[in-house]
């Protein structure tokens, strides 16, 4: 099965993710803080990880780029979440500068467009 890493700290959010991403078959599991996300990377091997940009300690952009710096996640698919940064070209723009990573999706998105972009980088479970 395919493991998936959430990152997210929004309790709400965070349910609605694992439960939707668990009844299309994906195994997940999470972490709230930007350091617990790299240590969960490190503990669990994920297929993916979903991150929020806003976390508290350290945030999505420092922990794709730090996930993406080592040698076990330099191939790894990063999906950057984020309602904060909702001008696509100004998270183009970031995504871009050294952070590299595979996808980033404006809050509040579709479940279906994320299915998608999850089977589009990791196949269906």
């Amino acid at each position: 099965m395919k493991k998936i890493l959430v990152v997210e700290d929004d309790p709400s959010n965070l349910q609605i993710l694992e439960d939707f991403l668990g009844a299309h078959g994906y195994v997940t599991c999470a972490a709230t803080t930007g350091p617990e996300g790299i240590a969960r990377f490190h503990a669990e091997h994920p297929d993916l990880m979903l991150v929020d940009v806003q976390l508290p300690r350290k945030n999505g952009f420092e922990v794709c780029f730090e996930v993406k710096r080592s040698p076990q996640g330099s191939s790894l698919p990063v999906l950057l979440m984020s309602a904060v940064y909702t001008d696509r070209e100004h998270a183009t723009r970031h995504a871009e500068e050294g952070v590299r990573a595979d996808g980033y999706l404006l809050k509040p998105f579709n479940l279906t467009d994320l299915l998608a972009r999850v089977r589009g980088l990791i196949g269906a479970a």
